[in-house]
């Protein structure tokens, strides 16, 4: 379901996995080490179901699930800086 909302057809989630932009991200050298860990839990849809995966109970999940999101989030802004991404 995490899934389905943050990476819908044609949204801008979708276009970081579609675009290999979190990969394009997570070799920037400006990008630092806090932020390239977040991103590293999103970078392939693969990554991202194994971390939700390793989770140890209902509060760990959803603990798992905001990190997902943060993630998301913060990918999606740093792409539209970098133009790679329109304003959604």
């Amino acid at each position: 379901m995490l899934h389905q909302q943050l990476f819908q057809p044609g949204g801008s989630g979708a276009q970081l996995w579609e675009l290999n932009l979190v990969s394009r991200l997570l070799n920037d050298p400006t990008i630092g080490e806090c932020t390239s860990g977040l991103l590293t839990l999103i970078e392939t849809p693969e990554a991202m179901e194994a971390y939700l995966l390793r989770a140890q109970g209902q509060d760990d999940l959803k603990r798992r699930a905001k990190r997902c999101i943060e993630a998301v989030q913060e990918a999606g802004r740093l792409a539209r800086i970098r133009g790679w991404l329109t304003q959604a």
